[in-house]
């Protein structure tokens, strides 16, 4: 972790009280006699320096627990009146101190003092004095911004090269992520073209979250050279042997082999059995003033390595125009927008699964609409040229439209008899009002809204609804949620006050709100690991952060471990 200044990681010293001390400061001076010093006004007392010849003690501190950034004073004796000469550390990790006297000093407490114990020591060289405290401070962990992977060479740049999390660099265009269903150490990235318009699109990646290793799966030839916007999953019907081969289940009233998973064979199924019932759903964006441009494709596993790759077979499932982002309903059918006319569309994936080679399916119509074959219109957002992304609420009662170029989410509810959303309602932000304010409904701001994630919240256990809506707000370099009741809170990030440059953009990891800071973050997904202390599951976030060139994550603080800078590489683009 970068080392922060003072003022950096200690913001409630900027907040009001170094304020107006520093504007007092010249009124002190204009009145003050030429023996008075401002000292002698704001209190500050002059103390005796260390002597090297007597020890140094430590009798208490206050507070006893706390976690990173907990204001401490720790008193004892024959500390002197130089903090220059002062080496603190709490839980082995060195502690910045603001103040010295004599008999008490103030400090901040470090990330990561997970062991607690306080050991100062005073001087340098062989007169140097070195005490620890008879207690421990209790240190409390919080959720912190850490690190995946990715990292700017010293030039300042990023190219696309593959390798372990060590040594990987890229994850430099907007995009979104998601995890196999069945895998969760497979974490899927998609790009889009911006920021950076005048590069080439890069290809979908898989991040290996066992293996830590980060490679290019499918090149974006394999949709036309055309503009990806949202990768998401299909999980068909169907029961596989190992090879990918549809594997019996039963018989039909006749005797006819069904090939249909059933609960039983779902049970006993292996991992690789279950894989090949997984399907990428990659959402493009192209024009076609007839609405048959590509918008959704299918991807198969390839049948050879039983991986998703440039060798996977892959149809398109619909055709209409400048397609923004497709989601799966946990029924099955596929929802998906266009940005040409601000709308939502419908495709039933029952009719497209019928169509598989298991009896000679028929064959599939992707620009067929408003008919039985194909997908019909649904809903109109609001006006034409709404880019909008599809987040479907994990019991499907409901879904949030993340209208993005107009900085504002709708909410359209799941009809279950006749299957369907229904018409969408503003539940946070404005049509077209940028800004960054945190607020209920429509007194929300947001700037160019991306990717979010549904993260269960134990506080609801028992509610109607026990999920809180996390989502990056790209523009506003923050993460930020949306509660059942429509609240807009700011999670991490976004804070310019808390920093000497006062801006909210930056690199920095650490506690959430104050210290750590994004640079266009525009994916997000959310799982549970293994926490490496307690030995439990905790949630973690991952966070495609765009300018950083880097995947971020955001869980309970655990050891550091250092980033990797490797010698610069060149791109292989």
């Amino acid at each position: 972790m970068n080392k922060k200044p003072f003022y950096s990681l200690h913001p409630s010293f900027r907040r009001g009280r170094g304020r107006l001390f520093f504007l007092f400061i010249p009124l002190l001076f204009a009145a003050c006699d030429k023996g008075t010093t401002a000292e002698d006004y704001v209190g500050v007392q002059v103390t005796e320096p260390h002597d090297p010849s007597q020890p140094v003690t430590i009798t208490s501190f206050v507070p006893t627990s706390g976690g990173v950034g907990q204001q401490v004073v720790i008193h004892g004796s024959n500390f002197g009146n130089d903090p220059a000469l002062l080496h603190l550390t709490i839980g082995g990790k060195p502690a910045v101190i603001a103040s010295v006297k004599n008999e008490s000093l103030y400090c901040f407490v470090p990330s990561g003092a997970f062991t607690g114990e306080i050991v100062l020591t005073v001087g340098d060289g062989p007169q140097a004095k070195t005490v620890q405290a008879k207690d421990k401070f209790e240190y409390q962990r919080k959720m912190v911004v850490g690190t995946l992977c990715g990292y700017m060479n010293e030039r300042g740049e990023a190219p696309w090269v593959d390798g372990s999390f060590e040594t990987t660099t890229g994850f430099k265009n907007d995009g979104v992520m998601q995890f196999s269903p069945y895998n969760h150490d497979q974490l899927f990235v998609l790009y889009d073209k911006e920021p950076r318009l005048g590069e080439n699109q890069h290809g979908i990646q898989l991040v290996d979250l066992k293996e830590r290793t980060v490679t290019t799966i499918i090149n974006i030839s394999m949709f036309n050279n055309e503009r990806m916007r949202t990768v998401d999953f299909a999980v068909d019907p169907f029961a596989y042997d190992e090879h990918g081969d549809f594997e019996p289940t039963g018989t039909d009233e006749i005797g006819t082999p069904t090939y249909y998973a059933t609960d039983e064979w779902l049970a006993t199924a292996t991992p690789r059995q279950l894989s090949w019932k997984e399907h990428l759903i990659i959402s493009v964006d192209q024009y076609s003033s007839d609405f048959r441009a590509p918008a959704v494709w299918i991807v198969d596993r390839d049948v050879a390595t039983g991986e998703f790759n440039n060798a996977s077979p892959h149809r398109l499932i619909a055709c209409y125009n400048q397609c923004n982002g497709a989601s799966l309903h946990p029924n099955g059918e596929l929802y998906f927008s266009s940005y040409t006319q601000g709308e939502i569309l419908r495709l039933d994936m029952d009719q497209y699964w019928a169509t598989l080679p298991i009896d000679g399916g028929a064959s599939w119509e992707p620009n067929a609409i408003d008919n039985t074959t194909a997908f019909e219109r649904l809903i109109k957002v609001q006006d034409n040229s709404y880019e909008c992304q599809i987040d479907i609420h994990p019991t499907g009662k409901y879904a949030y439209i993340v209208v993005i170029n107009r900085h504002y989410i709708l909410r359209t509810d799941y009809n279950e008899k006749t299957r369907r959303f229904s018409t969408p309602y503003v539940i946070a932000g404005q049509l077209g009002q940028e800004g960054f304010d945190d607020g209920v409904g429509q007194s929300a701001k947001m700037r160019r809204p991306y990717q979010g994630t549904f993260v269960k919240n134990d506080k609801y256990i028992g509610s109607q609804d026990e999920y809180d809506f996390y989502f990056c707000d790209s523009r506003n370099n923050a993460i930020r949620y949306l509660t059942p009741d429509g609240i807009v809170s700011t999670y991490a990030g976004g804070s310019a006050a808390t920093h000497s440059d006062g801006l909210t953009e930056g690199s920095e990891n650490g506690e959430l709100r104050d210290v750590a800071r994004f640079n266009r973050c525009t994916g997000l997904v959310n799982d549970v690991h293994r926490d490496k202390i307690t030995g439990e599951n905790t949630l973690i976030f991952y966070i495609l952060d765009t300018n950083n060139a880097k995947i971020r994550t955001i869980t309970m603080e655990e050891e550091e471990e250092e980033e990797a800078t490797p010698e610069n590489q060149e791109t292989d683009e």
